[in-house]
């Protein structure tokens, strides 16, 4: 056996610790391929296939390291996009055996196949671990996620795709209204775009209110887990930390940076195991560090020892295997570890983190217009318009293959001239 690879030594550093993956399990073939084309000699190749195989094994997934998988949007667009020779057969078969064939709807009929897939690979895990492992977080459409009971009903929807299925929530005032009324029904979440400690105490107050009614109404709760995402990764580079650290004069560097968003999460997972919420936080959105940090993944090793889940998109793990050697002994006390004071007095002074880091720095009407939960929503909703824009060209390809079939002159072709 090739040595262990990062992700393995963070597994060891935490026995209860998990690491996920972030795309859908239907690309990880085709990544694992471009990562081993890229090996500089046999012997890397050799090893980074040998780490891969153990990483993710598509068809016995119970024997990978990967206990889970975390989709989105914009994963699950790029995953259909790229692969027009398999989705665009099924975009027309959808769309045209509808009564009244419509692009939104045969938008989510997509959409939800995309994530049947995906928890149909994972379900052996999920199957042979009694619901522990397996799961595959499925998120609900972006354009719905300031209406509750249109998000209730969605998630619904998906918790019906197969039993592995969890249901991934946003992080607004009416997210965590629909996580309470989905937990009370027994069904599994991932609170989704949060990025701070008031997102987490509103989320664990609706876990906790939903499982008091689930248990009141006698829910089988036996196969239920709830997750916290901490999207760590964005909150240093695409809120607002950074401007308003130039505005007051302070200098802060990509080291201080890090501290900031490993600051909340570690205040997060102290609350967690003190009082022993029955949630898990799972860290996405995870970097590798320029070597002037003195770091490969602060992300890693500043929270090494911490039973958490780490869901790894594909770029990440790329970066981790070619940078392996840059990895010295991890901490299994990690977590446990103060963030310096003098950076932490630094931070306070900057009105984004110290609310973030607050438990009560802002209400849930707030959550919303944080700087890194404005700019993630736009890109989640940005690539939602591009696989509905995917799916119009080729539904529209086949009607109007139908209609000059029919004599007809297709209907698109006269709105252009």
């Amino acid at each position: 056996m090739s040595a262990p690879s990062v992700l393995e030594k963070m597994q060891a550093a935490a026995p209860d610790a998990e690491i996920w993956w972030d795309s859908s399990p239907l690309v990880f073939p085709a990544f694992k391929e471009r990562v081993l084309a890229e090996a500089p000699d046999a012997a890397t190749r050799a090893r980074w296939g040998a780490q891969l195989r153990r990483f993710l094994d598509t068809a016995q997934p119970a024997g990978s390291l990967v206990r889970g998988v975390t989709t989105n949007p914009s994963l699950v667009a790029k995953s259909i996009i790229e692969a027009p020779q398999t989705w665009a057969p099924e975009v027309r078969e959808a769309h045209l055996r509808q009564a009244r064939p419509d692009i939104h709807e045969t938008y989510w009929i997509i959409y939800q196949e995309a994530l049947r897939r995906a928890a149909q690979t994972m379900l052996p895990l999920w199957r042979a671990s009694e619901g522990r492992y397996g799961w595959v977080s499925g998120q609900l459409d972006p354009r719905c996620i300031f209406d509750a009971d249109a998000m209730l009903e969605q998630g619904l929807q998906l918790a019906r795709i197969a039993p592995n299925l969890m249901v991934k929530v946003p992080g607004t005032r009416q997210g965590y209204e629909t996580i309470r009324r989905l937990v009370a029904r027994g069904i599994s979440v991932n609170n989704t775009l949060s990025y701070c400690v008031p997102q987490f105490s509103a989320c664990i107050r609706a876990v906790e209110a939903g499982l008091a009614e689930a248990r009141r109404q006698g829910v089988d709760l036996a196969r239920w887990r709830t997750v916290i995402t901490h999207m760590i990764g964005r909150f240093g580079s695409q809120g607002d930390l950074l401007d308003e650290a130039a505005a007051r004069g302070v200098s802060l560097d990509a080291r201080e940076v890090r501290f900031a968003e490993i600051a909340i999460l570690k205040r997060i997972q102290r609350t967690i195991v003190e009082k022993g919420h029955p949630v898990m936080m799972l860290l996405s959105s995870l970097e590798t560090d320029a070597p002037e940090t003195g770091a490969l993944s602060m992300h890693l090793e500043e929270t090494a020892g911490a039973d958490i889940a780490y869901t790894c998109k594909p770029s990440f793990i790329a970066d981790l295997m070619r940078r392996e050697g840059e990895l010295g002994d991890l901490d299994p006390r990690a977590i446990d570890r103060e963030i310096p004071a003098e950076i932490l007095r630094k931070l306070e002074r900057l009105p984004s983190f110290a609310k973030a880091y607050d438990p009560d720095g802002m209400p849930p009407e707030d959550f919303a217009n944080y700087g890194a939960f404005i700019t993630t929503y736009a890109e989640v909703a940005r690539n939602a318009r591009r696989l509905v824009d995917f799916v119009a060209r080729h539904a529209a390809a086949e009607e109007a293959a139908e209609e000059v079939a029919s004599g007809r002159e297709p209907a698109f072709a006269t709105a252009a001239e």
